[in-house]
């Protein structure tokens, strides 16, 4: 006997027993023993529902099937869960499975409000069962998902909550995306304005290839920082920030080359901050085979058309029993849930934003503004920590170059024709980053993001501007005429 067929005989037994206590059941005159009622049990998320055989009910009336009384008694006799009877043309009773859990019902439609997001990095809200919200770890237990269900049901709407809530909350330096939408409509100008995205979001089959495979390299590409700096998870590299890989439809990449691919990523991402979220609407054995349900451990249905599409994406029936847009069902905190998801309205939403980049300290401004002015912006950290040894240790300078050069802020070392070395040099942002307010004020913001600021041939460059205006002259060349010359570096 499984686990789920012996909680539902025990709670039958628990039934039958409380009702034979108070000397409901008619004994048999010619079998002996007691005559017991007869109903058909389903297993449900949130509750266990056994339907009266109403010619066999072991002579208890009806009325006394809905006494309260007889309710609380079997909720005592089922440690503590909720027990109702329905009347509906004909007799239900409803356990829930969980002790202390009302049957309630859930809101037919719950917006995303990207102004009230979980706190913890990476977090997301899926929606809201019985219980409150449930959320989502995409950088941990949640990182690699698979959704699926029938066309207008809410698969792709997820995706896109999903996506919305991470660049609300992070910086493009903390999060990126890689969109694949082969059917051309869901992920329109909203998304296709996010400074969070990867590459352009991939169209056709061809770029979605392309694009799949970009996301491998990236993957390999952290695997090898990650070697070379000794870190086993990428949030000990300073510099990383999480890729999400969204596939809208998983159908347009069965048995090819590229679902391999997809497999490779889910299978080996989490360590390096790659994670994953396949769609479908046409779930299948021949789309999401034992290998992809394998390593796409998250699972989330919504309605589909027959019980055999519910197993192929959960591994078990329930979702064909779904019966209206955005409604989910889903493993979550040990159990099976029925979940609301959020509902988003682009129109509403507009642009999303990302939050600001964070502003440099007044120290790290300090070793910026001389590196422009003394070193002619070359960021070199042993004649910085010189200058500024009472101010930062040379371990933590060494750190931070490292750390803005990953972030693009400098550029990388490199050599000239000759051999001659050209370290680390402060790009345009960086730079600006740098400036005092009262200058940065009337820098516009098509001002470069990154580019080599020397000349590996010219040892000092001349400043530019005169008396407070002491502006080095390869900055304003950089910004041209944005910047305004006054106040000094």
């Amino acid at each position: 006997m499984d686990m789920a067929q012996s909680e539902v005989t025990r709670y039958w037994q628990g039934i039958t027993g409380t009702l034979a206590q108070r000397g409901l059941l008619k004994m048999r005159p010619q079998r002996g023993g007691h005559a017991f009622p007869v109903a058909d049990a389903f297993l449900l998320p949130e509750r266990v529902v056994f339907i009266l055989d109403m010619q066999r009910l072991a002579g208890i009336a009806r009325e006394q099937w809905l006494d309260r009384r007889l309710w609380a008694q079997w909720r005592a006799a089922l440690q503590g869960r909720r027990v109702i009877v329905s009347d509906g043309g004909g007799l239900a009773v409803q356990v829930a499975r969980q002790p202390g859990e009302h049957v309630k019902r859930l809101p037919a439609m719950i917006p995303l409000d990207l102004g009230d997001l979980p706190d913890e990095p990476y977090t997301v809200t899926l929606g809201h069962s019985t219980r409150g919200p449930v959320t989502l770890d995409v950088a941990g237990n949640h990182r690699a998902i698979l959704c699926g269900g029938a066309s207008g049901k809410g698969k792709t709407n997820l995706m896109q909550s999903v996506v919305l809530q991470l660049c609300a909350k992070h910086t493009p330096a903390q999060f990126q995306v890689a969109i694949i939408d082969t059917k051309q409509v869901d992920f329109g100008a909203v998304f296709v304005r996010l400074p969070h995205l990867f590459a352009p979001i991939a169209h056709d089959l061809d770029e979605a290839e392309r694009l799949i495979e970009h996301v491998e390299q990236e993957r390999q590409r952290r695997q090898a920082l990650m070697a070379q700096a000794g870190v086993a998870d990428w949030r000990d590299l300073d510099g990383l920030g999480l890729l999400l890989l969204v596939v809208d439809e998983a159908a347009d990449f069965a048995k090819t080359p590229a679902m391999e691919t997809l497999v490779e990523v889910a299978r080996k991402g989490r360590a390096m901050g790659v994670s994953l979220i396949v769609g479908t609407q046409l779930p299948s054995a021949r789309v999401i085979d034992a290998q992809v349900r394998a390593n796409l451990p998250t699972a989330i249905a919504f309605q589909c058309r027959s019980h055999i599409e519910s197993q192929a994406i959960l591994g078990r029936k329930g979702a064909e029993g779904l019966n209206r847009p955005g409604l989910a069902l889903t493993f979550t905190g040990s159990r099976w849930e029925r979940v609301q998801t959020l509902r988003v309205d682009l129109e509403a939403l507009g642009d999303v934003a990302a939050p600001p980049t964070p502003a440099l300290s007044d120290t790290e401004r300090a070793l910026v503004r001389f590196a422009v002015k003394e070193l002619d912006g070359a960021f070199t950290v042993n004649a910085i920590y010189e200058a500024h040894k009472d101010q930062v240790s040379k371990y933590a300078l060494t750190k931070l170059a490292q750390r803005w050069e990953r972030r693009g802020w400098l550029t990388e070392p490199q050599r000239t024709p000759d051999g001659h070395k050209v370290g680390r040099q402060v790009t345009a942002e960086l730079a600006r980053l740098a400036m005092p307010d009262h200058i940065t004020a009337h820098v516009t913001t098509e001002a470069p993001t990154s580019r080599d600021i020397t000349d590996s041939t010219t040892s000092r460059r001349e400043t530019a501007g005169a008396g407070d205006g002491d502006i080095p002259a390869f900055v304003a060349e950089l910004f041209g005429n944005r910047l305004t010359q006054g106040g000094a570096m």
